[in-house]
């Protein structure tokens, strides 16, 4: 008898299982397909150098489609490769609205890359010129960044090096005290200051010191060398000048054991 019972129960099993995935199916197919899921709003965030079109049209998807099944990860991944964008966040929110939070990327500089100003980012992002400014003889934003050269698209790596010593540098110095900077392979910096065209070779090291003697020889310099272009004072006792138009080699114009100019 218990047996019978045993076997009576397995049909209702089979049609309450049947039931449920038959009910989940016919949900799912409600959400996918009902047009009052149909994404009508869009909502973007944290944009203050991009153009929301821009963003939107990177995103790839159309007013319209079910919000069950756009695939957040797919718009994130593309939002990200635009240049501007740091990170980004996508969420969807019933019944028919997506909203994407971007964080962008802050420039920390500007670098001119084959005769074009670039902005560029901490990460050592080499961005594409912000549309709200423009360089014509200074950057329009009222950006006071130094230029810095040297850096090379699609470097990753060596640009980060320098940018991560062209923060160096303005720490060091201060950033509205020069107008551009120059870092070479080999990581020696020059730089140009913002009150003169000399271009001032600080090397690898001690910027900050060597700068201080450079402002204290800066005067002397000016008075009895004024065809001076450039100042080299990677040497601990000796101040090197290169004079405009000049053919040869260098002269030593300090000697720091005779302290004299």
């Amino acid at each position: 008898m218990i047996r019978l019972l045993r076997i009576a129960r397995i049909p209702v099993f089979t049609s309450a299982i049947l039931l449920t995935g038959w009910a989940g199916y016919a949900v799912s197919l409600y959400l996918t397909t009902a047009s009052h899921f149909g994404v009508r709003k869009f909502s973007v965030s944290g944009l203050k150098h991009m153009d929301e079109n821009q963003l939107l049209a990177k995103a790839g998807f159309e007013a319209g489609t079910n919000v069950f099944r756009v695939n957040l990860r797919a718009i994130r991944e593309r939002v990200e490769q635009l240049p501007w964008v740091r990170h980004a966040m996508v969420e969807r929110v019933f019944p028919d609205q997506i909203i994407i939070k971007v964080i962008e990327r802050e420039p920390i500089g500007l670098a001119r890359i084959q005769g074009e100003i670039y902005q560029l980012d901490i990460d050592g992002k080499i961005l594409d010129p912000d549309p709200a400014r423009s360089w014509a003889g200074g950057w329009a934003g009222g950006s006071d960044f130094p230029i810095l050269d040297g850096l090379r698209l699609g470097d990753f790596k060596a640009n980060l090096t320098k940018v991560v010593l062209y923060r160096k540098i303005l720490q060091d110095i201060g950033q509205n005290a020069l107008s551009e900077v120059h870092i070479n392979d080999a990581e020696e910096i020059s730089v140009v200051s913002a009150s003169d065209p000399l271009l001032v070779n600080l090397g690898a090291t001690d910027f900050r010191n060597r700068w201080i003697k450079y402002l204290q020889l800066k005067p002397h310099i000016q008075q009895r060398y004024p065809l001076a272009v450039r100042v080299d004072l990677r040497f601990k006792n000796q101040v090197i000048l290169r004079m405009k138009d000049e053919d040869g080699g260098e002269n030593i114009v300090w000697d720091g054991k005779k302290n004299t100019l």
